[in-house]
């Protein structure tokens, strides 16, 4: 069985890395393996089963429009106030040691 509410499936993984943030982004948008994350193609020609190695349980995103839905919760929700590479290109560079 899949969880299709984002904010359940959300909450039992953590996001508090600035790198798993953006492996779970870019997983979902290329449909691909991206860090701890692995999305799929579902049954139906827009489905899309988002894998976590925290959740048991995967996320469904039942269309195009869910899955855009999803991208924008990520950005709106972890990345403070910027798109997705401002935010990872912010921390990666605040985590260097120069």
């Amino acid at each position: 069985m899949a969880i299709t509410d984002f904010d359940l499936w959300l909450d039992n993984n953590d996001l508090s890395d600035f790198n798993d943030v953006y492996a779970l982004y870019h997983s979902v948008s290329g449909i691909e393996d991206w860090g701890s994350f692995k999305a799929v193609r579902g049954r139906g020609a827009q489905q899309l089963i988002v894998h976590s190695r925290e959740c048991d349980e995967p996320l469904l995103l039942a269309s195009d429009k869910a899955r855009d839905a999803f991208l924008k919760k990520i950005e709106d929700t972890y990345c403070e106030d910027m798109g997705i590479e401002g935010y990872y290109g912010f921390h990666h560079a605040m985590e260097k040691d120069d």
